[in-house]
């Protein structure tokens, strides 16, 4: 029918309200819905335009189809790849893993702990986008994935997505550099850098590290194959050649996704018990990668339980070896508030860690600073947080290991607030007294 109406807005919301939300003797009421239909196919990418609109180049592919099934093929890949289908699944996936029933307010309710709006805290968005992709074979029987269907439309399965954007970012870039040329492999590593630096802008690859880090991690997980053309003074860039591996998963679409889109670096995070991540952030015997992506994923779990969405990092594990992780997150229910969140492997003893992020605060207009410690919090950072929330408007919480337990993080977070009312209530005494003089 757009394609019929195509450039007559008005018409095709009246053709498509007599079509089906027929209201005989409400042609108001059919124009409407018509109208909200309308809205439908542009915000999926499938008319662009206003009142002149136009069918989009995926809206004349569908129209190009040959069956009900490559239609529906086709358009769950859009929704996977451009409307955070993924994340769907990957949230789905992570509630089976940690043994929760799955439902649409569960699954809004850890997609906003990552950043995706899902449509209200019942996820108005949810089932609509879960029974576009069940079409497609996505979805069995409810919420069960189907894996092979999964990596039939974009090349990988949720196992392998969790693979992916556990990557450091500059082996996603350099991974999707490679899925972007068309050269005939051997490629030239340096080719390769420049191209990943261009195509993710503010990343910086350090040329020196490039060879042994990068590639060789990269040669180690079995995506690319890597010589050395020559040795010595002007000797030649590394030479990459693709594995199988990489050409049976890696496409330039998915590449985007995974690192344009907000993820956990570690997926795998949300799916284990906030005291495993601690077992891992505090073994010495784990690598600081390892320690980092768990600290990552205690970030994100206090965040969902603190009834915040994330927003961004601003420091990741690989920036510090491990040793700290900090986000920016919002409230998601009233009143509207900035949180900034600061977990750190070691314990939060002086001042200093908390005088240096209530000066970070006036730079994010944040009105919370949650510090997360996967060991103690010690009587000098407590009393400088007190005396800064005396003096301004900041609330500043503390979480230390001990409370890092599913059971009593909610308890924890009760008890801080608590603490935050009563620094408060005081200092509103004080300032009363104060104007009563």
């Amino acid at each position: 029918m757009a394609s019929t109406y195509s450039g007559n807005r008005n018409e095709l919301h009246a053709a498509i309200g007599r079509r089906f939300f027929s209201k005989p003797n409400d042609p108001h009421n059919e124009v409407k819905s018509g109208g909200n239909a309308f809205l439908a196919l542009r915000a999926h990418g499938l008319v662009s335009g206003n009142e002149s609109f136009v069918l989009t180049p995926l809206a004349e592919r569908l129209l190009g189809t040959r069956s009900e099934g490559e239609l529906h093929a086709i358009f769950a890949t859009h929704l996977l790849l451009e409307h955070q289908g993924i994340q769907l699944v990957e949230v789905v996936e992570s509630l089976q893993a940690r043994g929760e029933r799955v439902t649409a307010s569960r699954v809004a309710r850890d997609l906003t702990a990552i950043g995706v709006y899902p449509g209200g805290k019942s996820g108005e968005n949810i089932n609509p986008m879960r029974l576009w992709l069940a079409k497609a074979g996505v979805f069995t029987q409810d919420w069960t994935i189907s894996e092979s269907t999964l990596k039939g439309l974009i090349g990988a399965t949720a196992g392998e997505l969790a693979v992916l954007t556990a990557l450091p970012l500059t082996q996603q870039a350099l991974l999707r550099a490679m899925a972007t040329v068309t050269d005939v492999p051997p490629l030239s590593g340096a080719m390769l850098r420049a191209l990943a630096e261009l195509q993710t802008p503010g990343l910086d690859i350090d040329a020196k590290r490039f060879a042994p880090s990068t590639l060789r991690s990269l040669e180690d997980g079995g995506w690319i194959d890597v010589t050395k053309s020559t040795s010595g003074r002007g000797a030649k860039s590394h030479q990459v050649v693709p594995t199988q591996k990489f050409r049976s998963m890696i496409a330039e679409p998915l590449m985007n996704v995974v690192i344009e889109q907000v993820h956990l670096q570690d997926p795998t995070a949300l799916r284990r018990p906030i005291r495993d991540l601690l077992a891992v952030v505090n073994d010495k015997a784990r690598s600081n990668h390892e320690r980092g992506l768990a600290l990552e994923g205690v970030c994100i779990q206090v965040a969902r339980v603190a009834g915040a969405r994330f927003l961004s990092w601003r420091l990741r594990s690989e920036d510090t070896e491990g040793a700290e992780v900090d986000v920016v997150a919002e409230s998601v229910h009233a009143p509207y508030q900035i949180m900034q969140i600061q977990s750190k492997a070691s314990a939060i003893s002086g001042r200093e860690v908390v005088d240096r992020e209530v000066g970070v605060s006036a730079a994010l207009k944040s009105n919370v600073i949650l510090f997360v410690s996967s060991k103690s919090v010690g009587p000098a950072a407590r009393s400088a947080a007190n005396a800064h929330m005396r003096e301004s408007s900041l609330s500043i919480l503390f979480l230390a290991g001990s409370d890092l337990v599913d059971a009593r993080l909610g308890a924890a977070l009760s008890r801080e607030w608590e603490q935050v009312r009563r620094v408060r209530s005081y200092r509103g005494r004080e300032r009363a007294k104060a104007l009563g003089a």
